[in-house]
């Protein structure tokens, strides 16, 4: 029976007794680095080059065209293939593209439209990995243990993006940003080891319909399921309007805080601080009742975290912003994914969770106008509108009490 908010230590690592689990979350750990020492790199360079906030904007916006395009396709695939063959090959692919973007920078030849390819290239590469991926996870651990393998794969997330942020602002200031791309297609190797160690997941049915097909039926199967449409309806929320502050952190490291390749990682490595923490949380409470009640209040505290962020200039107030942002965040993305992995059938999981990533792709639709906003109005400005509509949106969810609210 499900406890109601009740921490228990000892739950935390319980999936941890698994092994396949295990190499699971060391791929997780690995990659998980990447994401955020890309992050850190992209944004660097592109304002290096363009001196722009929109031009960052525009050039994140190529992952998430990607995504929008292609991760109901890689959901799909999911549900038809081996989901360990289609993480080595997508890994491989990052791998080879990692090494290319670096010896492009360390050679001096890179150029905006490399960025941007790369950016492409990226988010086609998580379409087609994040949902077998995603997916995979429900066939490794029984039904009562899915939120504290979630939880725990948000901890390492949240543990690596702390040192890969740090590491890529060292790497920017004393190595040169070609050591982050280096670093990250070494990383993506351990990762792909780790995927050669766990086991193939059958197929759920023949396939004998079309790709298209089974498109088509994924989409009827959303619509047809009450609880799934309002759960995509609320990530979709937050990835407008929570994901722009973290685009625009180069911009504010600069021009706000006068900070360097160092400083900026140290305030990227902040939020994944506040997520690390909720993630330890989440995982203590296992299998926890009112989990809607936890989706809503998180986004509250979201939009709270963010407007207060665009507010104060003092660093350590600054950090404890970033750091509740960050853990807001993370405990929002672990109820929402739980939730729709608990409310789907295995057979449509996969196409299920790509509707997920592909919601995550739209994140480019508010971090353009983010970016146009800072560069007209300031970065504090931009950020403040975004947290207000933010806290506006979840306040009037909790306050009407929507369904989300009643969803264990």
């Amino acid at each position: 029976m499900p406890n109601a908010y009740k921490l228990s230590p000892k739950a935390a690592l319980e999936t941890l007794e698994n092994r396949d689990f295990r190499w699971f979350w060391l791929g997780r750990l690995a990659s998980s680095a990447t994401m955020e020492m890309g992050h850190v790199g992209e944004g660097w360079l592109v304002y290096t080059i363009t001196g722009s906030a929109l031009a960052i904007g525009w050039v994140t916006a190529g992952s998430g065209l990607a995504r929008i395009l292609f991760s109901l396709w890689g959901g799909a695939l999911a549900d038809r293939l081996d989901k360990r063959k289609v993480l080595i090959y997508t890994r491989i692919f990052i791998v080879l593209k990692a090494v290319a973007l670096g010896l492009l920078v360390a050679t001096d030849q890179v150029q905006i439209w490399h960025l941007v390819a790369y950016s492409l290239l990226s988010g086609i590469s998580g379409s087609l990995m994040m949902p077998a991926q995603t997916a995979m996870l429900s066939h490794l651990v029984r039904p009562d243990q899915l939120m504290n393998a979630i939880s725990l794969n948000s901890v390492g997330q949240s543990l690596m993006g702390i040192l890969g942020a740090s590491l890529a602002g060292f790497a920017i200031d004393y190595l040169g940003v070609e050591a982050v791309y280096f670093t990250i297609a070494g990383l993506y190797l351990v990762a792909l080891y780790a995927v050669t160690r766990l086991p193939t997941v059958d197929v759920e049915r023949a396939h004998k319909a079309s790709l298209w097909e089974d498109l088509r039926e994924g989409v009827t199967y959303m619509r047809c399921t009450p609880s799934t449409l309002p759960l995509l309806g609320i990530s979709l929320v937050r990835t407008l309007l929570g994901w722009a502050y973290r685009t625009l952190m180069p911009v504010y490291a600069r021009e706000v805080m006068q900070m360097g390749g160092t400083g900026l990682g140290l305030l990227s490595a902040a939020p994944g601080a506040g997520s690390m923490v909720s993630s330890f949380l989440l995982a203590m409470l296992g299998n926890y009742k009112g989990k809607g009640r936890l989706l809503i209040g998180s986004g509250i505290l979201f939009g709270l975290a963010l407007v207060a962020f665009a507010n104060v200039r003092w660093l350590p107030l600054v950090l404890l912003c970033l750091a509740l942002a960050g853990m807001c965040r993370n405990i929002g993305m672990v109820t929402n994914q739980t939730l729709l992995q608990m409310n789907c059938d295995v057979a449509h999981r996969g196409r299920v969770m790509s509707m997920y990533m592909t919601i995550m792709g739209l994140n480019s639709l508010g971090t353009i106008p983010a970016g146009a906003l800072a560069d007209a109005f300031g970065v504090q400005a931009a950020i403040m509108l975004y947290g207000g509509l933010m806290l506006l949106v979840y306040a009037t969810l909790w306050l009407r009490r929507s369904p989300l609210r009643q969803m264990e």
